[in-house]
């Protein structure tokens, strides 16, 4: 783990450089310091991390790929911005979200920004059709994702578009279809990047494609443990924020809804529709669901999605490149369980 962590901070600081040129461009200089804000504030890099060992698992350079992955990146960081002005987040990173540190109107801006920043760097890369291509694709997806997320919510929004298509039940189906649109489709394209930079044959960017869509899925049920479970410094929000945020898109509370007994499960749903949760409530719901046996559902259905991405992996020549590819999937995987 902690030479996945070593060799992710060099890959950072590689991309940040990137990014933040990309992001100049066209930028006034007062102006810097807010479109500089999501990014400066951190982050793991899995992402562009994909993209560089991608490309070289490939047969090409990291080199190739730096344009390519700095876009990627900030794709993520552009949708960032916009979940914290949906969510009305205050804090990412253990930093103010940057609507909230510069004003909704700078917020909406700075994300409009970043997505001309992400064309830079798209035509910046060697095969800049393909790629504007997949950033595309994954951009809609990503809308779609966070589209069904905001469905998934399990309180009145006084939205007449909203309240009407609103899911009062997600299934398991449901919610892999949203976390495949929200987090694993930017994930797989962050993976197929890499080898359309390196000129990789279709076989190559399907298998890509497959480690990057699994891969995807496990990290974000990763991500749903964290958000109820992991202390609050070093998850850097809101633990248990997906409650009071009134989400049914969260595998453990889905699964939970399955094992808790009936008065319990009518509990953790009134929670969950309450205009403003109470923290004693939120509590005990935390407790509840760390108790009834979801978190061994979810670590067994992120285990095997992790083994499938893996076995993709077995298709590339350059096995040094999928070795850490190997090790940042099971680093994802591994981070809260």
């Amino acid at each position: 783990m902690t030479d996945v962590m070593s060799v992710l901070g060099k890959i950072g600081r590689r991309v940040d450089a990137e990014m933040l040129k990309l992001l100049k461009v066209g930028a006034a200089k007062d102006f810097h310091e807010v479109v500089f804000h999501q990014v400066k504030a951190g982050g793991k890099r899995l992402r562009p991390a994909m993209t560089l060992s991608f490309c070289e698992a490939a047969g090409g350079s990291q080199k190739d790929a730096l344009s390519a992955a700095a876009a990627i990146e900030l794709i993520h960081n552009y949708s960032l911005i916009l979940d914290d002005i949906i969510d009305d987040a205050d804090v990412r990173r253990n930093l103010p979200t940057t609507w909230k540190k510069f004003g909704l109107s700078f917020g909406i801006l700075a994300s409009t920004h970043y997505r001309e920043a992400i064309e830079e760097g798209v035509l910046r890369s060697p095969n800049p059709i393909a790629m504007s291509k997949l950033v595309a694709d994954a951009i809609r997806d990503i809308v779609e994702g966070e589209r069904l997320d905001v469905l998934f919510e399990q309180v009145e929004h006084g939205v007449e578009y909203v309240d009407k298509h609103r899911y009062e039940k997600v299934t398991i189906k449901d919610y892999e279809k949203m976390i495949g649109k929200k987090t694993a489709a930017l994930i797989r394209a962050a993976c197929e990047a890499g080898v359309v930079c390196a000129g990789g044959s279709d076989k190559l960017r399907r298998a890509a494609r497959e480690f990057g869509w699994k891969g995807g899925l496990s990290f974000q049920m990763a991500d749903d443990m964290l958000d109820l479970f992991a202390e609050a410094e070093k998850l850097g929000k809101q633990v248990g924020k997906d409650i009071y945020e009134h989400k049914l898109g969260n595998i453990v509370i889905l699964y939970s809804l399955e094992l808790l007994s009936k008065t319990d499960r009518e509990f953790l749903l009134k929670v969950l529709r309450a205009k403003k949760p109470r923290d004693r409530d939120v509590v005990k719901v935390i407790e509840m669901l760390r108790g009834c046996g979801a978190t061994e559902r979810v670590q067994k259905r992120a285990k095997k999605l992790v083994d499938e991405a893996k076995r993709a992996l077995d298709k590339f020549p350059n096995k040094e490149a999928t070795k850490l590819l190997a090790d940042l999937v099971d680093f994802t995987y591994k981070r809260s369980f």
